[in-house]
């Protein structure tokens, strides 16, 4: 055989049989796993339902309804019909708005009243009955806070003794009183000083002879230290303002310009728009529960307007009694006069006298009706206060030189007489 045309075979093909059993695991896995994804997104999907099925729905009712046509007309009978439901729902809402503001306002009077309880409560503790007695037993009166009947409430205290404020026309003839406070407790009391001109008398009880328990109960309602008083402010009235025993009002101020002119002195006045009784008293407080005004009776009005006078104008009156000082008297009854007036009336500034009293130091004096007070002692003098001050800060039965004007014929001229305080 020839070795050119030999044909050599380095590779031999051998053809494997498939491993059937490799096969079907292949398959067996890719089965599962397809299972496996599809359990997933059935899953998913059902979790995501309710909120696809609900972004739908909501797209549903967004889509905006188109219209071509002209709008049906409205019969007047359906106008009518529409308008009178609108009236009633108004109606009601309207009285529903009305109640609401009823109630409102009735909490809020109610929470009002309730203020006025609460500021009221501790003042009126203070309250006392005061009965004068002669001898050891007799009574004058057994009247509780009746004014100018035996009223009194406590305004001052210390380790040594209660202060009470008191006014009547016949304590500066008694010495000796019963006092019963307000828990019923009673002691016996003392006068300290008493003013005939504004019937206001100060009493005194030791506290040594007040058992320990009324001391711890019975507070002392203070004075307002300033005149600060204005109209529509807001005051309280304890006592008997109505002359019932025990009253409570409130109120506004609506006026301060009032005066009251006594011998000697001129305070100021404040009205209310309270209601007194013919025979009203006791005392009106502000909103800090402070004594702003003592409540008196005047003879000449008829209109039974609640009227006291300002606390803070008689703040020496009271230090005078409660020390037991007397009151100096020259039985002079004037009025200030205001700079506007002294221009307006083209008279001089000063105290002009209305009137003195019958058998007083000042008539003894020489002093008249119309006269103007311009000088007392050493001082000048503009106003009734000043005079007042000077003349209760001299001892009684001094020669004291007083300064006036006088008018004589067309002018006024000055004179100077010399007055004997009493």
């Amino acid at each position: 055989m020839n070795k050119k045309n030999q044909d050599y075979s380095f590779i031999k093909e051998t053809i494997k049989q498939k491993d059937k059993k490799a096969t079907r695991k292949k398959l067996a896995v890719a089965a599962a796993c397809g299972i496996v994804f599809g359990l997933c997104a059935v899953s998913t999907f059902m979790l995501c339902m309710p909120w696809i099925m609900d972004m739908l729905e909501k797209k549903g009712q967004m889509r905006e309804t188109v219209q071509f046509s002209p709008p049906e007309e409205v019969s007047d009978q359906e106008k009518e019909a529409a308008q009178d439901t609108s009236a009633e729902k108004e109606e009601s809402d309207s009285d529903t708005a009305k109640e609401q503001t009823e109630n409102d306002s009735a909490a809020r009077i109610l929470e009002y009243y309730r203020t006025i309880q609460n500021i009221a409560a501790e003042p009126r503790k203070a309250l006392v009955r005061v009965a004068g007695m002669t001898g050891d037993s007799d009574l004058l009166d057994d009247s509780f806070l009746t004014y100018g009947n035996e009223e009194g409430i406590v305004f001052y205290k210390n380790e040594q003794a209660y202060f009470i404020l008191t006014t009547s026309e016949n304590f500066e003839k008694l010495k000796t009183f019963r006092i019963t406070f307000s828990n019923g407790d009673t002691a016996v009391g003392s006068l300290c000083g008493a003013d005939k001109r504004t019937k206001i008398a100060v009493l005194r009880v030791e506290t040594d002879v007040i058992s320990e328990e009324t001391r711890k109960e019975i507070p002392a309602v203070s004075l307002c230290p300033e005149r600060d008083e204005e109209i529509m402010q807001p005051v309280i009235a304890i006592g008997s303002p109505s002359g019932d025993m025990d009253s409570l009002f409130s109120g506004t101020i609506t006026s301060v310009a009032g005066e009251l002119n006594i011998a000697d002195a001129e305070y100021s006045m404040i009205t209310t728009d309270m209601v007194s009784g013919k025979d009203g008293g006791g005392i009106l407080l502000n909103m800090q529960g402070q004594m702003v005004g003592l409540i008196v009776s005047d003879d000449e009005e008829d209109d039974f307007v609640l009227r006291a006078v300002a606390t803070s104008q008689i703040g020496a009156l009271l230090e005078k009694l409660t020390n037991g000082e007397k009151i100096c008297y020259a039985g002079i009854i004037g009025s200030t006069i205001t700079m506007e007036q002294s221009q307006r009336l083209d008279i001089p500034q000063g105290v002009y006298v209305d009137r003195v009293e019958q058998n007083s130091p000042a008539m003894t004096a020489g002093i008249q009706s119309g006269d103007i007070i311009h000088g007392f002692g050493d001082q000048e003098i503009a106003t009734m206060q000043e005079y007042s001050r000077i003349l209760q800060h001299t001892e009684p039965g001094t020669r004291m030189k007083i300064n006036l004007y006088r008018k004589n014929t067309e002018e006024y001229v000055d004179v100077e007489l010399n007055i004997i305080v009493q």
